[in-house]
């Protein structure tokens, strides 16, 4: 029933709340999410486990540094799910999906990064927040090797973008490639 939902909803929110408080709580949750994450209908319960997930993720190294052996396929799945959200035709779920994604790239740089192509495609989206919300992950996907592929595909944006967008564009592409005093730009010319 969906009032069991909406509970563990709130537990998942409580468990995520105490994280930064509890960082040890991180490595109990993961498993017991991912099964959640693995078995639910409930999209609404689906994106909060994962968000709990992507917080967790941050807590989860050990002293030494090494992560809990679960924690490749956890990150798996939730990059797959994420992805079906991105993908959907619903712009609620593909908004949240870039949220999901904006969010794990905080512990897992390369894994988001390797969605590249469909966060760009989201670029060219109806809706605003879903073209800004990519961009904002596509800037935060930039490397010295691919600034040069990402920036040609912004310009090409910035030439069909209008208004405030257009504004954003343009802003975000100075950002990249003034990361940093410049550090990725190998040259000027």
């Amino acid at each position: 029933p969906s009032s069991n939902n909406w509970m563990l909803i709130k537990i998942v929110k409580l468990m995520s709340a105490l994280l930064p408080e509890e960082p040890r709580l991180a490595r109990k949750l993961l498993e017991p999410l991912a099964k959640v994450v693995e078995t639910t209908q409930a999209k609404s319960l689906l994106y909060e486990c994962i968000h709990a997930i992507t917080l967790a993720l941050a807590y989860t190294a050990r002293v030494d540094g090494s992560q809990p052996k679960a924690v490749p396929a956890i990150v798996s799945l939730c990059t797959s799910k994420l992805r079906e959200f991105v993908e959907d035709p619903d712009q609620n779920l593909k908004y949240l999906g870039l949220v999901g994604f904006v969010n794990l790239m905080r512990s897992h740089p390369r894994v988001v990064a390797e969605h590249k192509e469909m966060v760009l495609q989201c670029l060219v989206d109806d809706d605003i927040t879903v073209r800004l919300r990519a961009l904002e992950l596509l800037t935060g996907m930039v490397t010295r090797r691919n600034l040069v592929d990402i920036v040609q595909r912004l310009l090409l944006h910035v030439q069909s973008a209008e208004g405030s967008y257009q504004d954003e564009l343009i802003e975000k592409i100075v950002f990249v490639c003034s990361r940093d005093r410049y550090a990725y730009l190998g040259s000027f010319s």
